[in-house]
C-alpha cells in the first residue's frame, strides 16, 4: 500500500523508528493499524525534507498527533503552492525565450528555493519555531539585497572565521578579551540578517557544532574551531545578551 520496500522497513526496525508488533512464520514482520499511521507520518516528514536522523526526534516530540498532522498538511499545501509557482515560472520562461514575455533575473528562480525551505524545516524540527522567526527576519532584511550584498556578507563571515582560527592556533581561550571582541563582530554580522537574543545566539552556537554543514565550514579553517567558537559565543551571550 505504501510502496515502502522490505529493506527500508528492516532499516526502520533496526534504528527503532518503526518496530513491528511482532513476527510471524518465517520471520515475517507484523504491523497493526497504529504502525501504518506511524509509517504514514514518517513518509510525510520525509516528503517535507526532514532528514531520517531527525524524524524520530520529531515524532517523539509530538504529543498531540492530530495537531501535528494538521501542521504537516499545511506544509504540504505550501509545497504544492511552491510547485504551482515553479510550473508558472517554467511556462513564463518558455514564453520569455520565445520573445512573448519579459522576466527579471530574480524571476528565473521563483519556486526553486526548495533546498533553502527544506533546510529551514530541518532546523525548525531540531531547534523549534524560533528558527522560523529568524528565517522570516532574514528574508525581510535582505529582500532588497543585490548579489554583491550577499557576496560581501559571505566574505565578512569567512574573514571572521579566519581570524577566529588564527586566535585558536595562537592558543587563545574562548573567553579571552581579544576573542570576545571578534565574537562581538560576529554577532553584529549575524544581526544584519536577524537579531538573536541570548537563548537564540546560544542555539546558533550549538548549531555550529551539531550541523555538519556549519561544523565543516569552521573546522575546515581550523580543526576544532566549531566547538571553540560555540564556547566563545556562549561566553559572549551570557555577558552581553538578555
Amino acid at each position: 500500500m505504501s510502496g515502502t520496500t522490505a529493506r527500508t522497513l528492516r532499516h526502520y526496525d533496526a534504528v527503532g523508528l518503526l518496530v513491528p508488533a511482532g513476527t510471524g512464520a518465517g520471520g515475517v514482520r507484523l504491523y497493526e493499524r497504529e504502525h501504518l499511521l506511524r509509517l504514514q507520518r514518517i513518509m510525510v516528514l520525509r516528503e517535507l525534507g526532514v532528514p531520517l536522523a531527525v524524524v524520530g526526534q520529531v515524532l517523539a516530540g509530538d504529543h498531540d498527533e492530530v495537531a501535528a498532522l494538521r501542521v504537516h498538511a499545511d506544509r504540504l499545501e505550501a509545497e504544492g503552492a511552491r510547485l504551482a509557482r515553479l510550473a508558472a515560472t517554467v511556462r513564463r520562461t518558455a514564453a520569455h525565450l520565445e520573445g512573448r514575455d519579459d522576466m527579471s533575473e530574480q524571476q528565473f528562480f521563483e519556486g526553486l528555493a526548495r533546498d533553502r525551505d527544506r533546510y529551514e524545516e530541518e532546523l525548525v524540527a531540531q531547534h523549534g519555531e524560533s528558527v522560523r522567526v529568524a528565517f522570516a527576519q532574514a528574508r525581510e532584511r535582505t529582500a532588497g539585497w543585490e548579489r554583491e550584498d550577499f557576496e560581501r556578507s559571505g566574505r565578512e563571515h569567512r574573514d571572521l572565521a579566519e581570524r577566529m582560527g588564527a586566535a585558536k592556533r595562537r592558543g587563545a581561550a574562548p573567553g579571552d578579551e581579544g576573542v570576545q571582541a571578534i565574537v562581538a563582530e560576529h554577532y553584529a554580522a549575524v544581526a544584519a540578517h536577524w537579531t538573536p537574543d541570548r537563548a537564540a545566539y546560544r542555539g546558533l552556537a550549538d548549531t555550529y557544532v551539531e550541523d555538519q554543514r556549519f561544523r565543516s565550514f569552521y573546522d575546515d579553517v581550523e580543526t576544532g574551531l566549531a566547538g571553540w567558537l560555540c564556547e566563545a559565543m556562549g561566553v559572549w551571550a551570557d555577558a552581553n545578551l538578555a
